[in-house]
């Protein structure tokens, strides 16, 4: 039982978390060019779009597989010292 609860938080939910935290990750970025492109003067009004959040989506896919494939990586090295 304990190496299925281990499996599952490794390939399942530390992936997610790491693919939150890279979606709020590029959404801030986003959002912080934005305000300061307002304050500059270079854009006129300051608004967020559904495009910020399809753009930070990719955060949340780049971030998820980097830590899935790091998983399987480190699954794979256990394996050949074992």
């Amino acid at each position: 039982m304990r190496a299925q609860k281990s499996t599952y938080s490794s390939f399942l939910f530390q992936p997610i978390l790491h693919g939150v935290g890279g979606f709020f990750l590029f959404l801030s970025i986003l959002l912080l060019t934005k305000l300061l492109a307002y304050w500059l003067g270079t854009q006129s009004s300051f608004s967020i779009d559904t495009e910020d959040a399809i753009l930070s989506s990719v955060g949340f896919i780049l971030l998820a597989l980097i830590r899935l494939l790091d998983n399987f990586k480190s699954k794979e090295a256990e394996q050949i010292k074992n």
